[in-house]
């Protein structure tokens, strides 16, 4: 797996969102995308998707199979978990899938009977259905509770590990970003000044180095000019 952008521009009536973003990613990694609110987080993980165009510049990755994990849920509320499943991925097994992700039993259930952190678990269920090698992430812990949250990002790291994926994931939450990733773009100035931090393995970090690591990015987005004060 690589990711490779070069050189990117977007915009939107008139203000520059991205500004001639370069960046390269080899192997199979978890990157997070780290930035205050509003700093054009979503908008590059919508070009790397191709749900959105450049002005200029290129991205290039070479996936042959990609999920999208969308902010808002997505779900299609007439139908129950399962079938949810199953339109987008017709030959997958839907309660494999379901159970993956700590949905046994639910998948006769709409998306209305279901809470907010099991319709954000069906909703990493049906990307994993499809069975990509390749996982966008927007803001997957949003809105959640401590302990859903937490369960959820012991979800998706066993996820990483067991199906040799690479996730690409967008948050405004050092705490996340520091838990998680492999890498971290941490995002100054709505991507004319970025920091790439290498991190390694997340499953060898202690909790002691993850809240080190999340008061460090913390203290570097306050002395980013788009942190908002």
């Amino acid at each position: 797996m690589h990711l490779r952008i070069d050189n990117l521009h977007k915009g939107f009536d008139g203000e520059k969102i991205i500004d001639g973003l370069s960046y390269s990613l080899e192997d199979d990694f978890f990157l997070t995308i780290l930035g205050s609110s509003g700093s054009g987080k979503t908008t590059l993980l919508r070009i790397i998707s191709g749900i959105l165009k450049p002005e200029r510049g290129t991205v290039e990755v070479d996936s042959e199979r990609l999920g999208f994990v969308f902010q808002d849920d997505r779900l299609i509320p007439w139908l129950t978990a399962a079938q949810n499943i199953s339109i987008v991925a017709p030959e997958s097994n839907p309660v494999e899938f379901l159970s993956f992700v700590g949905l046994k039993g639910q998948g006769d259930k709409y998306p209305s009977q279901l809470s907010g952190g099991m319709r954000r678990r069906l909703n990493i269920a049906r990307a994993l259905a499809f069975n990509p090698d390749l996982i966008l992430m927007d803001e997957p812990f949003g809105s959640l509770d401590v302990v859903i949250k937490d369960r959820l990002i012991d979800d998706i790291q066993k996820i990483w590990i067991d199906r040799k994926i690479s996730v690409i994931m967008v948050t405004h939450d050092p705490s996340e970003a520091a838990r998680l990733s492999t890498e971290i773009m941490l995002v100054r100035d709505k991507f004319s000044n970025i920091e790439s931090i290498h991190l390694g393995n997340p499953i060898e970090r202690s909790p002691d180095e993850i809240d080190r690591i999340a008061r460090n990015l913390l203290s570097r987005m306050k002395e980013s000019s788009s942190f908002v004060q």
